[in-house]
């Protein structure tokens, strides 16, 4: 009995490890099977797919950058063009080679700490994979480079085209630069084609136009080697378009001649010389300016933080976005008021006294004694305050607020330039909200003349004598004048918005028109200064509180020839210069002389104007010969003194209430 139960125990044991084994042999063949079915997959059925995986890691997509078109002044001189930049690229995502790093710090001039970090923490836009180590390097140090990272698989010299500024600092506030879009610029263009390695326009014509200017870019397949170094092109995908050339209205001889007058006289400021039957710029000048080639390459922190903190704001475009009070420039726009209410222009205040008074405060002129009889002419001549005094305190603010907008003023000018400020036409509305007091008959007083809180940029300053040089009307001030496309060869003529003035009668200028003439030509005049024995000048002077000096910025505007159509209006600027007359109109006065010279063959004569001496109720003290006409001070400016002196007010007719 015990034989047979061991017998027994022999069969189950048998029967266990032959179905262990049989076990083991269906996973081994399943495993077989596994892979097998995974070869079959990855040769028959992926087969294609891994082979055009091949070839992408042989063949590389690459942007052919279209060439930026090109801008010419309006003698067709080239002013803006492109060269070759060079940037060393570093592929992300690789360990760091230490021989290379100290060669490229070597060759670079940086330290080996800086290209570490600068491989770390470089300019790595999200989209691509590599960042910039250094931009804007040298030919020389470019070429010894190529050498290295030629040896190094993820190194790249890129060629690149960079833009090239033939008169780096002329008109650099209006032509503007280019430099790399910006994560945030990208997002937002990147629908129109941009790619995350395009050069864009930042500022300036430059940014207005930057689509015209940029053309397409192109692309084409490359084959590269184990080292990443490109053997040779494959396939052009598309070919680049080249952007189309700009031709501006302006004229850099005269462009620059002006630069260097006011580098001569040092002060902080803008002139602006346009076309009114077009609108073209013909010169703007915005002064200190800055370096164009330099702000389109990599700017050192040092060279930034001397720019920036600048006391006299070089990067504002005073011509457009600075906001001055516009002084006795204004009292053209008054007069114009005085008008449309009805009073006539022989109409003679009697200035015995040299002050206007309301309630118990005395609104001085500047002139000790006053004016004696005024009339409308005499008062633009001779800059008399105390009749606008009079006269817009009788009429109220709401006629010469409306004429002011009327004439462009507290609006854009609409010019193609970016970053155009409003300035400021005040009135009750404006000055509860922004101060939180009402309107008084002084706010109207000095509205009349300029200044209190009325503000304005030169450029709208220019617009509104252009309504005034024209009669009526006005186009946008434009920069650019002409835009060529070079792959149809047409030429397209730009034009802006004309703008009519329908309520203001012919009669209104003519009578303005004579009396700034007569500003120019009368021995009493306050623009005297830029009599010419050629033509004829229109001009009128201002001198306008600075918040920052006892001296006055200095303005004068007006337009030539004078007497038939006119055909540059001009408008000076120039911060704490004191007197307009001589100052501001002096520096119009060279343009003056330049202009001729350049555009008609005509030398410039020395002619010295009769200028008597003056005397004056202006606390204010000017040095050497400058003018203080209408400064602005001894007028009564004191606000809260003058509320507290009449506790008056006004409505738009003048009524006190």
């Amino acid at each position: 009995m015990k034989l047979n139960r061991y017998k027994n125990n022999d069969v189950i044991l048998g029967d266990k490890r032959n179905a262990r084994e049989l076990i083991f042999k269906i996973i081994v063949f399943l495993c077989f099977l596994i892979l097998f079915l995974r070869l079959l997959y990855l040769q028959v059925l992926q087969g294609n797919e891994f082979s055009y995986l091949a070839e992408r890691n042989q063949y590389k997509l690459v942007k052919i950058d279209s060439p930026r078109g090109k801008i010419f002044d309006s003698k067709n001189r080239l002013v803006v063009t492109n060269g070759t930049g060079y940037r060393l690229i570093y592929s992300l995502g690789r360990e760091e080679n230490e021989e290379y790093i100290k060669e490229i710090a070597k060759l670079t001039d940086k330290t080996e700490e800086i290209v570490r970090k600068r491989i770390k923490y470089g300019e790595i836009f999200p989209y691509t994979k590599d960042n910039v180590l250094f931009e804007d390097l040298d030919e020389e140090k470019a070429h010894k480079l190529i050498e290295i990272v030629n040896n190094y698989p993820y190194l790249e010299v890129q060629v690149y085209s960079k833009r090239k500024y033939l008169y780096d600092t002329v008109a650099s506030h209006t032509i503007g630069y280019v430099k790399k879009i910006s994560e945030k610029e990208y997002e937002a263009l990147k629908e129109e084609g941009y790619t995350p390695r395009d050069m864009v326009g930042k500022l300036g014509i430059e940014k207005t136009y930057d689509d015209l200017l940029r053309g397409r870019n192109g692309f084409k397949y490359i084959e590269v080697n184990a080292l990443n170094k490109i053997e040779r092109e494959v396939e052009k995908v598309k070919s680049p378009i080249v952007g189309k050339n700009l031709y501006m209205g302006m004229n850099m001889e005269l462009q620059q001649y002006m630069e260097e007058e006011f580098e001569k006289d040092g002060r902080s400021g803008s002139f602006i010389a346009l076309n009114p039957k077009t609108g073209e710029i013909i010169t703007i000048v915005s002064y200190p300016t800055y370096s164009l080639n330099t702000f389109s390459s990599q700017i050192s922190p040092e060279e930034w933080d001397a720019i920036s903190n600048d006391p006299r704001k070089i990067l504002t475009n005073k011509t457009i976005a600075g906001e001055y009070p516009p002084g006795s420039t204004f009292k053209m726009i008054s007069a114009i008021a005085f008008l449309k209410s009805g009073i006539d222009p022989k109409l003679k205040y009697n200035d015995y006294t040299g002050y206007y008074q309301v309630g118990n405060w005395k609104w001085r002129a500047w002139k000790r004694g006053g004016h004696g009889a005024t009339d409308m002419k005499k008062s633009l001549v001779e800059s008399a305050n105390t009749y606008y005094y009079k006269f817009s305190d009788q009429i109220g603010y709401t006629p010469i607020v409306k004429t002011a907008r009327d004439f462009g003023l507290g609006n854009v000018s609409g010019i193609d330039v970016p970053g155009e400020k409003k300035g400021i036409i005040p009135d009750p509305d404006w000055k509860k909200k922004r101060t939180k007091t009402v309107w008084y008959r002084g706010d109207t007083i000095l509205l009349s003349i300029g200044q209190g809180f009325t503000l304005v940029t030169p450029i709208q300053l220019a617009k509104a004598y252009t309504f005034l040089a024209n009669k009526g009307w006005a186009y946008e001030p434009h920069v650019i004048s002409k835009i060529e496309d070079l792959q149809t060869g047409k030429m397209e003529i730009v034009s802006s918005k004309k703008t009519v003035l329908e309520d203001y009668p012919e009669s209104y200028y003519d009578i303005i028109n004579d009396a700034l003439i007569a500003t120019v030509d009368q021995n009493n005049g306050t623009t005297r200064i830029m009599k010419n024995p050629y033509v004829k000048v229109a001009a009128k002077s201002g001198s306008a509180q600075n918040p920052h000096s006892k001296l006055t910025h200095a303005w004068v505007a007006g337009y030539f020839p004078a007497d038939k159509d006119p055909e540059v209006v001009f408008v000076c600027l120039l911060e704490g210069a004191g007197g307009g007359g001589v100052m501001a109109g002096g520096m119009a006065k060279r343009f003056l002389d330049k202009y001729l010279e350049v555009e008609k063959g005509i030398e410039p004569v020395q002619y010295t104007p009769h200028i008597e001496p003056k005397t004056t109720n202006s606390t204010i003290q000017t040095s050497g010969n400058q003018e203080n006409e209408d400064s602005g001070e001894g007028m009564g400016e004191e606000r809260e003194n003058e509320e507290r002196e009449t506790g008056e007010t006004t409505t738009s007719e003048g009524e006190q209430n």
